[in-house]
C-alpha cells in the first residue's frame, strides 16, 4: 500500500554549549500538507519541562485502509468524539548528551578509536543494542491496559516492526477461520533473538554538522517509533496540542526515554560494545587491505601492523553448533564440545593479541570474552560457595573473604590493561580443505565461517569467531537467471561452437539459434555446474576474498572428476573446479582463496595448503597425511588436455583454441577482443534502467521468504485496463523482477529484513547507473559502500524518488530536508512491509542484482592502459614464460651435475 503524509511536528529542542539549539524546550505544532524541517512561526507554540536530551518529531499518516487501526473501537471514536491518528515518531538525541555523566564512555564511542573500522563498529553496537532495548520496553501500553480516566484517549507506541506484526494480526483476526484456538505469533521478541549486530534503519547514528572543535560532526542516535492515538475531535483538521502533549509525552515517552537513557549507560550496554569492536579489530587483522578500489572502507593501513594472513580465525572455547537445523540459539553443553585448535600444530594454531582499549577492556576478560558484571559475578560465587563449603568450617569464608579482597585489587589493576589475548585456529590463506567423516562437525564449522562476516552478540558462542568481510559462500543453483557472464574459465568448448555455419546468427542464449557463448552466457535456467560457476565468476566480480564451498550441495560435475570419467571422457567441456583452486589463488588479479568440505572426493588432496580433519568435533591438522596419501594415490595422474598434469591449472588467460580454426574463423576470435578468465567489464543496460526498471518499487513475495520483486511503479501512471498495476513493456515477461535468494546462505535471519534491504540497494544502483554510464558493476557498488558508510541505509532510501543529480554522490541525508525519508514511498512501503531493513553486504547486493530476472548488462570495453603498463593477459603471460624459462634452467643444471 502506499501511504500519503500529512506532518504534525513536535519538536523538542534542548540547551547545549557547543550547537545552536535554544536554551528553553520548546514544543511546536506544524500542520503542514509538506513536511518541513523547520517549524512554522505562526503556529501554536507552548513550553514544557520534559528531558534535556531528547527532540520529538510526529509525522502523522493518511492511509488509503485503515482497517488495521487498533483504537477504531473505542467508545470515544465511535461517538465522533475524537478521532484516530497514526504516524511516526522520530527521536534523536546527540550522544555527547546520553554520557554527559559518562565522559570516557563518549571518548571511546567518538575519538579514542584506533581505526575507523572499530570506531563504526562500536556506533553500530550502540544503535543495535538501542533497538533491541526499545523492543523489549514496547508497545507502550500494551494491547490490555485501558485510559485511566475518561479523560485521557487511548494511545500506542511501538517500534515499526511491532507495528508491522501488529497490523498483520488484526487483518488476520478479522477474516473468519475454522478453527477457535489461538494462533501463536512471533513479534517483536524476534528481534531481541537475532544474535547478530548489523546497521538497520529504524536505530542507527547519523553524523550531523556541529560547532564544535576541529570541525567535528556531532554524532546523533536516532529512531523510529510507530504511534497510534486518540484525540479529541474539535471542529477543525488540526490536533490538540494539549492531547498530544499529554497522550504522548506524559503518559508515554517519559518513562520509555528515561529508560532508554539507563540503559544506554549500564554495564550490559558496554559489554554489547565491546564484544562488537573486538570482532571488528580482529577481522581487520586477518590480511591486509587487497590492492584495489575497495580498500578505502575504514581497514588499517598501518605499515607496522603484524596480519595473520588468515581467512578465518576461530577461538578456543567457542560454541560453534546450533540448537537445531533451524535455530538461532547455541547448543547447550554439554552435550555440545566447545571447539578448541589443534594441539602442535604450528600451521594452524595461533595465540592472538588484540588492543580493544582501556575502556572497552574492562567488559572483557583475559580471552577476550565477555566480563560478567561484577554483582552478577558475586552472585554466582556466593551460589557456589553455598553448594560446596555447606559443611566446611566457619574460618573457611574468612579466607573466601580475602580472596574476594584479592580479587578486587586484580580487578582494579585490570582496568589499565588495553587487549586481550585469544588462543585459537586460523584458516590460512590459500586452499583449505575441511575433511571427516559424516556427522563429524565439518559442515558446522562452515557455517560458523559463513557467518563469521558478521558481528555477533556476547552469549552467541561464536562472537569469537571471525571471517574476512569479503567472504562469500558459493552453492549449486538450479534455474537460477544468468545474463552474460564470463563463465569460460569452467565451461567452454560446446558443442557446435566451432562447427557453426558462418551463415549462422551467433546467440548468447540458450535459446535456440546457435551454442551459447560462455564468454557471455546467458541463460533462464541455468543447470547446477552452469549456475555454480556464474557464481564464482559473480563472487570475483563483487571482489570476494574467499570462497567457502560444501560439497555437499555443490554439482557433482563442476567440483572434480575422477581419472576413469577422464580417460572415458576427452572432450568434456566442464573445467572442474578442483583444476582452478589453485590458479586462483595464485593469480595476481584475484588472489582468492577457498574453504572446502570435502567427504568424497579424495582428489581435492592433490591441491590443498592446508587441511583441517574433523573427527568426534575434535580438529585436527591433517595436512601431513593428506600429502602422504596424495602421494601414494596420484602417481600416473591422467594429463588435462596435453596441458599438464591435473589440478594445477593457471588462471587469468584463456587456453590457444585457434587449433582446428581456419584463418577467418581466427580472425573473428581476435575480433571479439581479449579473452581473458576474469569477469568482464558489464553494468545494466539502459533499457533496464530507464524504462524496465524505471521508478520500481519493492515487494516480498511471502514474508519471511526470500523472494523479492521489483516492479514498475509509476505512481498510477502506468495501470492496465482491469485495474491491476503493471509493468507496461513491450516484450517483458511476466517474472520480470523477480530476484530467488533462497539459496544465499547469507542472508541473516529470516532474510526478510537484508533482502529488503537488497532491494533498495538495487534501486539505488540503478539510479547511479543513469548518472555514471561509464562505470561498471564493480564501480557502481564501491559507489555505493561509499555511500553506505557516510549516510547509512536511510541515505539511499532518501534519495531514491529524487530527481537524478551529479551532485547526489556529495550529498548526505543530514544535508538533505530529513522529511525526504518520511514523505518517501520508499521508505513507507519498508514501514508497512517488515517494518525495518539491515544493512546488505555489497556481495548480497550483487547476487540479487544478477539473479534478477529481466535484468540485461551490456559489456564495457577494456579501459585504455596507461603508458609503459602491460595489459593483464599480457603480464600473465610473460610470467607464465618466467616460470617455463626457470624449470628449464633447472632442469639443464641438474644435468649437468
Amino acid at each position: 500500500l502506499h501511504s500519503h503524509i500529512l506532518s504534525y511536528h513536535i519538536i523538542i529542542y534542548t540547551a547545549t554549549t557547543s550547537t545552536s539549539w535554544t536554551t528553553k524546550p520548546i514544543i511546536t505544532m506544524a500542520d503542514t500538507p509538506t513536511p518541513t524541517s523547520q517549524a512554522d512561526p505562526n503556529s501554536f507554540a507552548t513550553s514544557m519541562t520534559l528531558s534535556e536530551k531528547w527532540c520529538i518529531d510526529f509525522h502523522a499518516l493518511t492511509h488509503h485502509h485503515q482497517s488495521h487501526n487498533n483504537t477504531s473501537n473505542d467508545d470515544n471514536i465511535k461517538n465522533n468524539t475524537s478521532r484516530h491518528v497514526e504516524g511516526i515518531l522520530l527521536i534523536s538525541s546527540p550522544i555527547s548528551k546520553i554520557y554527559a555523566d559518562h565522559p570516557t564512555a563518549y571518548d571511546a564511542l567518538t575519538n579514542t578509536a584506533k581505526d575507523a573500522t572499530s570506531k563504526k563498529g562500536a556506533t553500530v553496537a550502540l544503535a543495535d543494542y538501542a533497538a533491541r532495548i526499545l523492543s523489549e520496553i514496547l508497545p507502550i501500553p500494551n494491547d490490555q491496559s485501558t485510559a485511566s480516566s475518561s479523560s485521557s484517549l487511548p494511545a500506542r507506541v511501538q517500534t515499526l516492526a511491532q507495528a508491522r506484526h501488529h497490523h498483520a494480526n488484526q487483518i488476520q483476526s478479522q477474516k473468519k477461520r475454522y478453527s477457535a484456538r489461538p494462533k501463536k505469533t512471533r513479534g517483536g521478541v524476534r528481534d531481541s533473538e537475532l544474535p547478530y549486530v548489523l546497521e538497520r534503519t529504524d536505530c542507527c547514528i547519523v553524523e550531523i554538522d556541529g560547532e564544535e572543535r576541529n570541525n567535528d560532526k556531532e554524532k546523533v542516535l536516532q529512531f523510529y517509533l510507530h504511534g497510534e492515538f486518540a484525540v479529541p475531535n474539535e471542529g477543525g483538521d488540526s490536533i490538540s496540542s494539549k492531547e498530544i502533549l499529554d497522550g504522548i509525552l506524559s503518559r508515554t515517552l517519559t518513562s520509555v526515554l528515561q529508560t532508554l537513557s539507563e540503559e544506554l549507560t549500564s554495564h550490559k550496554c558496554f559489554a554489547h560494545i565491546a564484544a562488537v569492536v573486538l570482532q571488528r579489530r580482529l577481522r581487520s587483522m586477518l590480511q591486509p587491505p587487497r590492492n584495489n578500489h575497495f580498500d578505502n572502507r575504514g581497514n588499517s593501513t598501518s605499515t607496522d601492523q603484524s596480519y595473520l594472513d588468515a581467512v578465518a580465525f576461530l577461538a578456543d572455547g567457542s560454541l560453534l553448533p546450533r540448537k537445531s537445523g533451524r535455530s538461532i540459539l547455541p547448543m547447550a553443553s554439554p552435550p555440545a564440545i566447545p571447539f578448541y585448535s589443534p594441539e602442535g600444530s604450528e600451521k594452524l594454531t595461533r595465540v592472538v593479541t588484540v588492543e580493544v582499549g582501556s575502556f572497552w577492556r574492562k567488559f572483557l576478560n583475559d580471552d577476550g570474552s565477555v566480563a560478567m558484571q561484577r554483582r552478577e559475578r558475586q552472585q554466582q560465587q556466593q551460589q557456589q560457595q553455598q553448594q560446596q563449603q555447606k559443611d566446611e568450617e566457619i574460618n573457611h569464608s574468612k579466607n573466601n573473604a580475602n580472596d574476594d579482597d584479592d580479587n578486587n585489587s586484580n580487578n582494579t589493576a585490570d582496568n589499565n590493561k588495553t587487549t586481550v589475548t585469544m588462543r585459537g585456529m586460523i584458516i590460512p590463506k590459500g586452499v583449505t580443505l575441511i575433511v571427516g567423516g559424516g556427522y563429524h562437525g565439518k559442515s558446522t564449522m562452515l557455517q560458523a565461517l559463513s557467518y563469521g562476516v558478521y558481528d555477533k552478540l556476547p552469549g552467541d558462542g561464536r562472537e569469537r569467531c571471525v571471517t574476512h568481510a569479503d567472504a562469500v559462500s558459493i552453492r549449486a543453483e538450479d534455474g537460477r537467471y544468468v545474463n552474460r557472464c564470463n563463465v569460460s574459465a569452467f565451461i567452454s568448448n560446446l558443442p557446435g561452437m566451432r562447427k557453426k555455419n558462418k551463415n549462422d546468427t551467433h546467440q548468447t542464449t540458450t535459446g535456440g539459434g546457435g551454442p551459447p557463448d560462455t564468454t557471455r552466457f546467458s541463460t533462464k535456467d541455468a543447470s547446477g555446474s552452469t549456475s555454480q560457476a556464474a557464481n564464482v565468476i559473480e563472487a570475483l566480480e563483487s571482489n570476494a576474498s574467499a570462497l567457502l564451498v560444501d560439497e555437499d550441495v555443490s554439482a557433482a560435475n563442476f567440483m572434480a572428476r575422477d581419472g576413469r570419467m577422464r580417460a572415458m571422457i576427452m572432450d568434456e567441456p566442464i573445467t572442474p573446479l578442483l583444476y582452478r583452486v589453485n590458479g586462483l589463488f595464485l593469480s595476481k588479479e584475484h588472489g582468492v582463496s577457498t574453504v572446502i568440505v570435502v567427504g568424497g572426493v579424495g582428489e581435492w588432496l592433490d591441491v590443498a595448503d592446508s587441511v583441517v580433519l574433523m573427527k568426534e568435533y575434535v580438529a585436527y591438522d591433517g595436512l601431513a597425511k593428506a600429502r602422504s596419501v596424495s602421494y601414494q594415490f596420484s602417481y600416473g595422474h591422467v594429463q588435462y588436455a596435453g596441458k599438464g598434469v591435473v589440478h594445477r591449472l593457471s588462471w587469468g588467460v584463456m587456453e590457444d583454441k585457434s587449433g582446428g580454426m581456419d584463418a577467418e574463423e581466427v580472425k573473428e576470435e581476435k575480433e571479439r577482443g581479449p579473452v581473458t578468465l576474469s569477469p568482464l567489464r558489464r553494468r545494466p543496460e539502459e533499457v533496464c534502467v530507464l524504462e524496465r526498471f524505471r521508478d520500481a518499487a519493492i515487494h516480498l513475495m511471502e514474508s519471511g521468504s526470500s523472494r523479492l520483486w521489483l516492479y514498475r511503479d509509476d505512481h498510477g501512471r502506468d495501470v492496465l485496463e482491469n485495474g491491476e498495476s503493471g509493468c507496461g513493456i513491450v516484450n517483458q515477461d511476466d517474472d520480470d523482477g523477480i530476484v530467488d535468494m533462497s539459496k544465499c546462505s547469507q542472508l541473516v535471519g529470516n532474510a526478510s529484513e537484508q533482502l529488503y534491504g537488497c532491494g533498495i540497494c538495487i534501486l539505488w544502483l540503478l539510479r547511479q547507473s543513469q548518472l555514471h554510464p561509464e562505470e561498471d558493476l564493480m564501480e557502481l557498488l564501491h559507489r555505493m559502500e561509499v555511500a553506505l558508510d557516510n549516510g547509512g541505509m536511510n541515505e539511499l532510501i532518501a534519495s531514491a524518488e529524487m530527481k537524478p543529480s551529479p551532485d547526489d554522490a556529495n550529498t548526505t541525508i543530514n544535508k538533505r530536508n530529513s522529511s525526504s525519508l518520511l514523505s518517501s514511498h520508499t521508505a513507507l512501503d519498508l514501514w508497512e512491509t517488515v517494518g525495518y531493513a539491515y544493512r546488505p553486504r555489497r556481495h548480497e547486493v550483487a547476487m540479487a542484482l544478477t539473479r534478477m530476472r529481466g535484468m540485461t548488462f551490456e559489456i564495457l570495453p577494456e579501459k585504455p592502459l596507461e603508458d609503459g603498463k602491460l595489459s593483464k593477459e599480457e603480464e600473465e603471460r610473460l610470467e607464465a614464460e618466467r616460470r617455463k624459462k626457470a624449470l628449464a634452467d633447472l632442469w639443464n643444471n641438474r644435468r649437468k651435475k
